[in-house]
């Protein structure tokens, strides 16, 4: 779990990166209760966000293929966009 201190990040929701990345919400919990998937920002004891980079760069890592079945074409679009905590 990552820990943002004195940096400011645009994060997006576990429901955004399931409409953005096709990866349900409740297999991103699933990731987080085993201590794998993209790295995640607590933001409050309810409150999740993840930095798109981050997720890409998971997902792009060889290591993680067996984990998900994203193709690795499919999540390019989110380098250059920046989405506040949606959803």
């Amino acid at each position: 779990m990552g820990q943002a201190k004195g940096t400011v990040m645009a994060l997006i929701s576990p429901s955004v990166v399931e409409q953005n990345y096709g990866i349900p919400v409740a297999q991103l919990r699933r990731w987080r209760t085993a201590g794998i998937g993209p790295e995640y920002f607590r933001l409050g004891p309810r409150s999740i966000g993840y930095y798109a980079p981050d997720v890409d760069d998971w997902l792009e890592d060889p290591a993680n293929a067996h984990l998900h079945d994203v193709p690795s074409h499919e999540h390019a679009f989110r380098r250059d966009r920046k989405v506040l905590i949606t959803g």
